[in-house]
């Protein structure tokens, strides 16, 4: 039952994604159709409210899946966001919207749960391929979900929506309810998954590190995001047509560049290859904030969405290789913590940069960071 497992695990995943990240671009359209009109000014903050909760929630959730069990979290995680996506359908006023987002933080985390779970019955090479076609999930549902929620909920309340959303966590988790326990031949308690302690050397990379990379990588790259559109009208006077789709365009790379460069990141040069597409990820931060008109704009965008692509599959890798069968739950829980955190404070410096050194200020500070991620994994190389 192993092919079955793998499939609704990726399936309810892509399920649970497309439904929490449809929705955050139109919060201010929901707080001003159902609320007061003050309350627009709280939409940055409402868009925080899931992370912040998501990143205190996961390593505790984490611990928690080791000690009940990985497919039984996994269930819990796709029931907690089913439950917390109809308490914010029900909102009618603006705490209480809150409150249902806050909720979707706590009790969700299909994300970490889907890796853990897939950690404990597939060996290292095959579960870093896996936590890869995780991410394109994640990366497919960050386009398609505005696109379709944007369509479909023309004319209507959007806050409604929330409710056909919790159809698809909680059917995923009913769909993991009624297959089988037994999942194949797990990984033997305490090694390493896999043929990573084979294929990477002892003492390479331990998780405190690999969590520390992943926090320092998402804020480098997250910085760049809550002002990119703003920037480009007012520096380049690009519309704001041409500042999404250019926003989008690094997200999109990842699906088309995700399985080539996959083929070239392996246990062995992992490490290696995430200083070295942080460093490209920094070059193309660098092209968007000096360069002065759109082609150099554009070639800025590619060459980051091609650092993040391989960053990413570099930083998957390093996770299949640091998991161990007894704590994976903590170990996603605790890596997908870092992602969280890192996009919380990514939010909290980019705000605070932009309101007193302009609006490029943001992407200078993610080009240090990247380019301090490069230093540190090469210095602890030598």
């Amino acid at each position: 039952m192993m092919r079955p497992s793998i499939f609704i695990t990726v399936l309810g995943h892509f399920g649970a994604a497309f439904a929490a990240l449809c929705m955050p671009p139109f919060y201010a359209h929901i707080l001003s159709q159902n609320f007061s009109s003050q309350t627009l000014v709280m939409a940055g903050w409402y868009f925080t409210l899931p992370t912040l909760a998501a990143a205190i929630a996961n390593p505790l959730w984490g611990k928690l899946a080791d000690r009940i069990g990985i497919r039984a979290s996994l269930i819990r995680a796709h029931w907690g966001l089913c439950f917390s996506f109809i308490i914010t359908g029900l909102a009618r006023t603006p705490w209480e919207f809150a409150f249902g987002l806050t909720l979707q933080g706590l009790l969700g985390g299909t994300f970490a749960a889907s890796n853990a779970f897939l950690a404990s019955f597939l060996p290292g090479k095959r579960l870093a391929t896996l936590l890869s076609v995780m991410q394109g999930s994640a990366r497919t549902a960050l386009f398609a979900g505005p696109a379709v929620i944007g369509l479909f909920g023309d004319g209507r309340n959007l806050l409604h929506v929330f409710f056909y959303l919790a159809v698809l966590p909680g059917l995923a988790g009913l769909v993991l309810y009624l297959l089988p326990t037994r999942q194949g031949a797990p990984v033997a308690a305490g090694a390493l998954s896999g043929s990573a302690s084979q294929s990477m050397p002892a003492g390479t990379l331990d998780p405190a590190s690999l969590y520390r990379f992943q926090a320092l990588f998402t804020v480098g790259t997250v910085l760049t995001y809550p002002y990119f559109v703003i920037d480009l009208a007012q520096r380049l006077a690009i519309s704001a047509a041409w500042a999404g789709a250019l926003f989008g365009l690094p997200h999109a790379l990842f699906l088309l560049l995700a399985w080539p460069l996959g083929r070239h990141v392996n246990f062995s040069n992992a490490l290696t290859a995430l200083a070295r597409f942080s460093a490209l990820t920094c070059a193309g931060l660098l092209l968007q904030v000096l360069g002065s008109n759109l082609p150099v704009l554009i070639v800025g965008r590619i060459l980051m969405g091609g650092g993040m692509t391989g960053a990413y599959l570099a930083i998957n890798t390093l996770a299949a290789a640091t998991t161990r069968q007894a704590s994976a739950g903590l170990h996603f829980g605790k890596l997908e913590g870092a992602n969280k955190w890192g996009a919380v404070l990514a939010g909290i410096f980019a705000s605070g940069l932009a309101t007193s050194l302009g609006y490029t200020a943001p992407i200078w500070l993610g080009c240090a960071l990247l380019a301090s991620l490069f230093i540190l994994i090469e210095s602890k190389r030598l």
